[in-house]
């Protein structure tokens, strides 16, 4: 018999493995792109006691991301000013996506897999009254792969931009699984009486 400690010990770790498979979901994945931009943006800012006014230029349909650029500035050790500063960050983002490839199987057992490709794309512009300090665009991508079944779980129904066009299940190799998987009990059992039998 387990003691109770075994069992707590079991089930935890059985529940820490279970969370770690979990996919991230596709605004998670955007996030990290929109991360990368606020790192390249700034990689330009030399003075770190200069306050920026964060000005958002992005198309109301990625405005969920703008509270996001604005903590990546923030966690890059920039500082933004809530008031009109007379130094601004342009931010602007033309497009954020997420495509999947075509299914794929996990070897012969296994399930299926899809590959998720994300884009981020925009601009940015840093400026004071007088003149525009750098200005740049940006294009970040990002590739990985997650189970079939995870599909309803890392999109978000209500931000379209972490949506795709899911290609479907083949038919015919789903179809020829179970009748692989009879065959090989039925050959089983033929073999186990046959055997026996002799």
């Amino acid at each position: 018999m387990m003691s109770l400690k075994t069992k707590i010990l079991i089930f935890i770790l059985f529940v820490s493995v279970s969370l770690f498979a979990q996919s991230r979901t596709n605004l998670e994945m955007i996030n990290m792109l929109v991360d990368s931009s606020a790192s390249s943006i700034s990689s330009q800012i030399t003075d770190s006691n200069i306050e920026y006014n964060l000005e958002y230029q992005t198309i109301a349909e990625y405005s969920a991301l703008n509270n996001r650029i604005e903590n990546s500035l923030v966690r890059n050790a920039i500082k933004v000013s809530l008031d009109n500063s007379k130094n601004k960050i342009s931010y602007s983002i033309s497009q954020a996506s997420v495509t999947y490839s075509d299914l794929f199987k996990d070897g012969i057992v296994g399930g299926y897999l899809l590959e998720r490709k994300f884009i981020l794309q925009g601009e940015y512009t840093i400026k004071n009254l007088s003149s525009v300090l750098n200005a740049n665009t940006f294009y970040y991508t990002a590739l990985d792969t997650i189970p079939y079944e995870n599909i309803n779980f890392v999109e978000n129904n209500s931000l379209p931009f972490t949506k795709g066009a899911v290609p479907s299940e083949p038919f015919f190799p789903s179809m020829l699984e179970p009748i692989v998987a009879i065959t090989a009990v039925v050959i089983t059992v033929v073999l186990f009486f046959t055997v026996r039998s002799n």
